[in-house]
């Protein structure tokens, strides 16, 4: 043990001056070049630090008076823009800050280590390293930060689907969806606060007339805070509920949406109503055709709707490759309340099997003649919804089981995000819409027209030519 003591110190007596200079400059050298590769890796931060570098060079040049007076200046400048027109603050410099934080702080500083912890990780064989997803871009908007991520080869978007439970946690978000960007890139949406608990009140009816609306009416607006824009020319509609789970209230956004293109007779809605008027009683003033009592004029409704389609179409081809309502041809909504009353629930099995023919060739013929069924259904089974596929955009809302989501929105979707399962009782019109050409669905709510609302529409907004319960002209 003597022996060993002697030689380390005999061995500490060598380390000469020169020798503690190598180490250091070693040190120096290591520190640069892991400070630029952290840089590198993290561009966001250079300019932050590039600006500090700055002040320290002139604070060191001409003292504290003149950077101290200048930071205050800016300070109070950007605090007299903030106060006077928060909006435009907002919308230029609070924005920018906020993305800036959140891309290489909040996210950026720990994202590799959030990336293992989340199960996004392949390993390497070749270079015996871990692969993660890369944080390219964040957008924020007021309730949700977006981020795109770029895959590592082998990792596909339905990966990080599987982890989207895993992510919100991790990020304390309260839920995390996915969206397909280009190959080998994907949105991860994390939902910070949902603008939708509150209700949305009726929305403007447009002033203007314009059949350029059909492909995208205003009925409500996203948890993103967008507009929801529902298309209804070409397409088919289905919406799908429990009780109370604001089925009226697409009905009625819809509506207004329309109500200049009904008024000026470019519009067309012939509505069914099963449960004898109870909901769509109010806005009668607006149908062109309705039916609420008997299920006989019900079906004849349809019957006379599919003959009707299938004349325009004889009178319409040839002619142009896209329809466009005018008032000698205008668009007709089919809208069907409760459509389980006519396809499940009718005593009368030849009745049932009229309309299911009807509403088949509605729905397989319609969308190029201008002709769109709009059907609220409770029970999404095949036995109530016989032509489900048919319908290119559907509206899942509250429903009772998890299985049902996938009926409505199509196979898969839940796994997707839609938890039309999980909506509380009191979010009436809160919902998922899954439409044509989209594989990921989207929550929305759609506005709540009162009682008044619907009456007032109604009265300023009738067609010119008005028959309720006959199917005749008036």
């Amino acid at each position: 043990m003597v022996t060993k003591q002697l030689h380390t110190a005999r061995t500490w007596r060598k380390v000469t001056f020169s020798d503690v200079v190598v180490v250091a400059l070693v040190a120096v050298v290591v520190v640069s070049w892991r400070l630029v590769w952290a840089l590198a890796r993290h561009p966001g931060l250079a300019a932050p630090l590039a600006v500090l570098l700055a002040v320290l060079v002139w604070v060191a040049h001409s003292g504290w008076v003149t950077p101290t007076l200048a930071g205050l200046a800016l300070v109070v400048g950007l605090g007299v823009w903030w106060w006077r027109h928060r909006a435009s603050f907002n919308n230029t410099v609070g924005r920018y800050a906020r993305q800036w934080w959140k891309r290489w702080i909040r996210y950026g500083l720990l994202w590799w280590f959030w990336m293992g912890r989340c199960g996004l990780t392949l390993h390497d064989e070749r270079s015996n390293k871990a692969v993660r997803p890369r944080l390219l871009k964040v957008h924020c908007t007021p309730t949700t930060d977006q981020l795109l991520l770029q895959l590592p080869a082998g990792l596909i978007p339905d990966d990080v689907t599987r982890q989207s439970d895993e992510l919100a946690h991790a990020f304390r978000a309260q839920e995390a969806k996915t969206r397909r960007d280009k190959p080998r890139r994907v949105w991860v949406d994390l939902l910070r606060s949902d603008p939708l608990v509150e209700t949305i009140p009726a929305l403007p009816i447009p002033d203007r007339v314009d059949v350029a609306d059909l492909d995208g009416l205003v009925i409500g607006y996203g948890e993103d805070g967008t507009p929801l824009k529902l298309k209804v020319h070409g397409t088919h509609i289905l919406v799908a509920g429990v009780t109370d789970s604001g089925k009226g209230s697409i009905i009625w956004a819809v509506l207004r949406a329309l109500a200049p293109l009904i008024r000026a007779g470019l519009v067309e809605v012939h509505a069914i109503d099963p449960k004898g008027g109870m909901e769509l009683e109010f806005g009668a003033g607006m149908f062109t055709r309705y039916e609420r009592d008997d299920h006989e004029s019900m079906v004849q409704l349809l019957e006379d709707d599919a003959a009707d389609m299938d004349t325009r179409g004889r009178q319409i081809r040839g002619k142009a490759r896209k329809f466009t309502p005018t008032i000698e041809t205008p668009f007709v909504l089919i809208l069907v309340d409760e459509l389980a009353t006519l396809t499940a629930f009718l005593p009368d099995r030849k009745l049932t099997q009229r309309a299911e023919k009807a509403l088949g060739l509605l729905l397989t013929k319609g969308r190029a003649p201008g002709y769109t069924v709009l059907a609220c259904v409770q029970d999404p089974s095949k036995e109530v919804v016989v032509w489900r596929n048919l319908f290119p955009t559907k509206i899942a809302l509250r429903l009772d089981e998890a299985v049902q989501v996938d009926m409505v929105l199509g196979e898969g979707v839940r796994e997707l995000g839609a938890y039309a399962d999980r909506i509380p009782e009191t979010l009436p019109g809160v919902g998922y819409v899954k439409q044509e050409g989209r594989k990921e669905p989207r929550r929305v709510r759609a506005s709540y027209n009162t009682d008044d609302d619907i009456t007032t529409m109604a009265q300023l907004y009738s067609p010119s030519l008005v028959a309720i319960g006959t199917g005749e002209a008036a």
